[in-house]
């Protein structure tokens, strides 16, 4: 997926020009979506793993994620980079090979839950363990009838607590962008909506921004990810120092939270052996309207959650490109 944004900016547009309408490229053509589907990030790829994830021998299940993870890693060169960055920069000062033999381990602990994900939401899913925090925050915000936003990361397996959330009785809207591989586009979307979680296209349409309030009035719940700078400034993204140099989080989600007054709650769901995970919640996260900068500190105080769950568990920050621009 691309960069989940909530394309909600403090300040209006600047006058009343209408922007420059951009001409739609035209659609791929059949032999090219063949070849995309074809991809490792196809869509023939992830339904031949959904086979072996729901109705694959037990044996299977947990002995052929790490070969999996080993062939992706040995062949796609740009993920492995990335992922060796990423480890280095947040383990601190280590050696290359110790980078990465961790690299390594994030491949194989996102094959893991990936493979027991296509399982929860299989037909025929084995019991799972899904261990809840003691204080529930999303209880108490959505007591207050204002919604809730909930910020994820690629750290941990949202999926696993995004259905577990049902528990609430409030439905869960996700918010995402267009897959990078066309081709598992509405395979991804319509596989969300059967296990009951909604879903937003966080697109450039300004019917996405209305979508999302809407969705807050009605004391519902959205979940939008804010680790997808990529060293991309684009206008959401905010710059602050993560792992000791600046890195750019989506901040559309904290001035949808200063427009609304729901609660940012900060979430990570950690794996913690076989089919057994963990949702973790940071603390509440208020943004006030009349306070300059208001949503900036919130986001600071959203990343340092999110770096320290990191420091802890490495093995589970799935993020496989250079999550710092060249030069930061």
């Amino acid at each position: 997926m691309k960069a989940e944004t909530a394309p909600v900016s403090p300040a209006g547009p600047a006058g009343s020009q209408s922007p420059p309408v951009e001409r739609e490229s035209p659609p791929p053509g059949r032999l090219q979506r063949l070849i995309a589907a074809a991809r490792f990030d196809g869509l023939w790829w992830r339904k031949f793993a959904r086979l072996g994830c729901v109705y694959g021998p037990e044996w299977w299940k947990r002995g052929s994620p790490p070969f999996f993870a080993l062939a992706i890693f040995l062949l796609v060169g740009r993920n492995r980079r990335g992922a060796i960055e990423n480890q280095r920069r947040a383990l601190g000062d280590v050696s290359h090979w110790r980078a990465v033999l961790a690299a390594f381990r994030v491949f194989t602990t996102f094959a893991r839950c990936l493979t027991e994900t296509m399982e929860f939401y299989g037909p025929r899913p084995r019991p799972f363990r899904i261990d809840e925090p003691r204080r529930n925050h999303v209880a108490e915000a959505l007591e207050r009838g204002r919604g809730l936003i909930l910020a994820t990361a690629h750290v941990g397996n949202w999926d696993i607590s995004g259905r577990a959330l049902h528990g609430t009785g409030r439905p869960v809207h996700l918010v995402m962008a267009r897959e990078q591989n066309e081709t598992t586009q509405e395979y991804a979307r319509r596989s969300r909506e059967q296990a009951g979680v909604r879903v937003i296209f966080s697109d450039s349409s300004v019917f996405s921004a209305f979508n999302m309030i809407r969705t807050l009035r009605q004391n519902e719940i959205l979940a939008i990810q804010i680790d997808r700078g990529n060293g991309d400034a684009s206008p959401p993204a905010k710059g602050v120092e993560f792992f000791g140099a600046e890195a750019l989080f989506q901040e559309g989600p904290f001035h949808l939270a200063r427009l609304s007054g729901a609660p940012v709650v900060p979430v990570v769901t950690l794996r913690r052996g076989l089919r057994h995970y963990e949702v973790v919640l940071g603390e509440p996260l208020w943004v006030s309207r009349d306070v300059p900068g208001d949503a900036e500190r919130a986001l600071r105080d959203a990343a340092a959650f999110f770096a320290a769950t990191i420091r802890q568990h490495p093995e589970q920050w799935f993020q496989f490109a250079p999550f710092w621009s060249p030069s930061r």
